[in-house]
């Protein structure tokens, strides 16, 4: 059987959500969440875990206080790059791949003259 686009998907089968496209301003909050070297570790850290990590591995792992962890975790959130979880009294951090990879398709079309369709001055 051959499906249409109106045909449902099969049991089982994931439906893909459509590629994320920021705004401009969007694109600028996640350049200054990522801008902070403390920040970009946490991400890191954060993206490499197998599934969600829970926020007290993060201060285990860093020689720093639970305020300014909590504090680099509200920037990462508010810039759309980490998802925050309650689990009972424990904050779980996932990685937000879909919105990094939009930042990126961003990023590479506001610098390429030719995939933005505008000239640069030079």
């Amino acid at each position: 059987m051959v499906r249409t686009s109106r045909s449902k998907p099969a049991s089982g089968a994931k439906r893909t959500a459509p590629p994320l496209r920021l705004s401009e301003r969007q694109a600028l909050a996640i350049a200054r969440a990522l801008s902070d070297p403390r920040r970009f570790g946490i991400l890191r850290e954060v993206a490499a875990a197998s599934d969600s990590l829970p926020c007290c591995a993060l201060q285990a792992a860093a020689s720093v206080s639970a305020a300014t962890i909590s504090h680099h975790i509200k920037g990462l959130e508010a810039a759309g790059l980490i998802k925050v979880s309650r689990d009972g009294k424990f904050a779980m951090l996932t990685y937000r791949q879909a919105t990094f990879d939009a930042y990126v398709d961003y990023m590479a079309a506001s610098l390429n003259p030719l995939e933005s369709g505008s000239r640069r001055n030079t």
